[in-house]
């Protein structure tokens, strides 16, 4: 049965769809920026090095290397780089913290860090936890 009752059924099923993902108002729903963007599914990750000195040492190593030059020697940030030692990383989840280095936000001039290994990237979260 293909006919035009099956077809105006199928137009109309993705018509409801797309509508639905846009947010029903015609516009695409965007993520939130930066760390608040992070998907619920990520709250629930731990840390592997949660309380490691020595991880919180190598997480400061990678963070001169890699975001001082925009975020400060200390985190306080600076012109488009905003200050890590703010509220909303205090109270990010590490794995908020740990999906946000790894995904950047390119629009806000954030890279991803992604081809960082994984342990070197908590170590970074392990830094910026000490941080605050």
């Amino acid at each position: 049965m293909s006919g035009p009752r099956t077809m105006l059924s199928v137009t109309a099923a993705l018509c409801v769809a797309l509508w639905s993902a846009r947010g029903g108002a015609g516009e695409p729903k965007e993520r939130l920026p930066g760390i608040a963007g992070a998907p619920a599914s990520v709250s629930a990750l731990r840390s592997p090095y949660d309380g490691d000195r020595e991880a919180t040492g190598a997480g400061r190593k990678l963070y001169a290397m890699h975001c001082a030059s925009c975020h400060g020697e200390r985190g306080e940030g600076w012109g488009n780089a905003p200050s890590l030692i703010s509220d909303q990383v205090r109270h990010a989840s590490p794995g908020a913290l740990y999906w946000f280095v790894t995904n950047g936000d390119l629009r806000r001039g954030m890279p991803a860090w992604s081809r960082l290994s994984e342990p070197r990237r908590w170590q970074l979260v392990a830094f910026l936890r000490d941080l605050n």
